[in-house]
């Protein structure tokens, strides 16, 4: 680190948001060097740094995040034991202060002795090599903006949306195999689930369950139950005025329980990020589910943040989905059985670093045969619990 005369107070006591934000950019790209001249050793994911929190001093592994991507800015950290960011500022400016305060001052507490914001500036500053920042290139920091958010908010190449209004003019709505099952007029309208009963259609006799871009105006893909059960002789998925299909034909997916539109990447996609999205945000907590229907059962209990993975483990796709949705923790509510079981601790091997993960007790195999008085009894209170825990 190269060591500058001190600078005069007029220089940084004039820096307003955008000088603050510029220096936190270089900050960040120097964030490496800094941990290094700190001694401090954190781990590196593909969103956030982790480790102990070297500001109060923990021995937590996992206790602090430092945020090196953004859809906005970088630095962004927390401390998820002390919560030392809400004391300092959660900027990288403010983890700068907290490390200072803690190595200079022993800062353990709030009524510890602390490193002043222009002392942290102007170390920062010195440690950048830069006298001042009267500049901003807004042209850079727009682009550097940009690029984030396009890494993270990228869709599939060569997806063709379809309108909402002609998916919902084009099935029957609401789709009766469901109602039978239980579910609400009100939910299967919401969701825009219904039958397709055009023969020429890749989904004729299913149930089509629309998976939407997240403006909720676009059809991006779709996944389709059959109407009919499987068969004793065959255990495939037909009529039963049909003959039971060839060896020739038995792996055609005609023939199977569920089945994607083509060129849907489900893999890319989270059920309901649409609808919950916004109830993320605010409540910090992500529900994960398996399925549509599990879905639909939470929403019919009021637990609106929930997000389908299509199966029992989470993509790379769909991580960056939850990394960018702001969620905290996860409440992890996949069914209760041996599959079920097993994707909880894959999941939960994937984010314990990156969020606080918790785990309800489900009462019966699948989270849509439950009644919505079972969810609200089992499932909303682990939810309201995670909410208070990251508020």
């Amino acid at each position: 680190m190269t060591q500058d005369q001190p600078k005069s107070n007029s220089t940084i006591s004039n820096m307003g948001q955008p000088e603050l934000n510029e220096l936190s950019i270089r900050v960040m790209a120097k964030f490496d060097e800094l941990l290094d001249y700190f001694g401090i050793d954190l781990a590196m994911s593909r969103r956030m740094y982790y480790g102990a929190c070297p500001v109060h001093g923990g021995d937590k592994d996992n206790a602090v995040n430092i945020f090196h991507t953004g859809r906005s800015y970088v630095g962004n950290w927390k401390c998820h034991t002390m919560q030392c960011e809400q004391f300092f500022r959660p900027s990288v400016i403010g983890f700068v202060r907290g490390v200072l305060s803690h190595q200079r001052h022993g800062w353990e507490n709030p009524s510890d002795e602390t490193v002043s914001f222009y002392d942290t500036v102007q170390f920062l500053m010195d440690f950048i090599g830069e006298k001042e920042i009267n500049t901003i290139d807004q042209q850079v920091i727009e682009k550097n903006k940009f690029v984030q958010a396009a890494a993270l908010f990228a869709a599939p190449e060569n997806i063709q949306g379809i309108d909402r209004n002609h998916i919902k003019s084009a099935l029957q709505i609401p789709a009766k195999y469901y109602l039978q099952r239980g579910y609400s007029s009100e939910i299967l309208k919401k969701f825009d689930v219904g039958l397709c009963t055009n023969r020429d259609k890749p989904m004729y006799n299913r149930v089509v369950v629309p998976v939407y871009d997240d403006s909720y105006t676009t059809m991006v893909g779709c996944t389709g139950r059959t109407i009919f059960d499987k068969c004793e002789k065959c255990d495939l998925y037909h009529g039963l005025t049909e003959r039971c299909p060839s060896e020739d034909y038995r792996r055609a997916a005609r023939y199977a329980k569920w089945r994607h539109s083509e060129g849907f990447q489900g893999e890319s996609y989270l059920y309901n990020y649409w609808n919950a999205k916004r109830h993320i945000i605010r409540s910090r907590v992500a529900v994960i589910v398996e399925g549509p229907g599990d879905i639909w059962r939470l929403a019919e209990a009021g637990i609106d943040n929930g997000v389908g993975v299509f199966g029992t483990a989470i993509s790379d796709g769909q991580q960056v989905l939850l990394d960018s949705s702001g969620a905290l923790a996860l409440v992890v509510a996949t069914d209760n059985d041996a599959a079920g079981n097993k994707a909880f601790e894959i999941i939960k091997e994937q984010c314990s670093r990156y969020y606080y993960v918790y785990r309800p007790e489900i009462p019966i195999g699948d989270i849509g045969d439950m009644t919505i008085e079972q969810i609200k009894q089992t499932i909303l209170p682990v939810v309201e619990q995670a909410t208070k825990d990251v508020s």
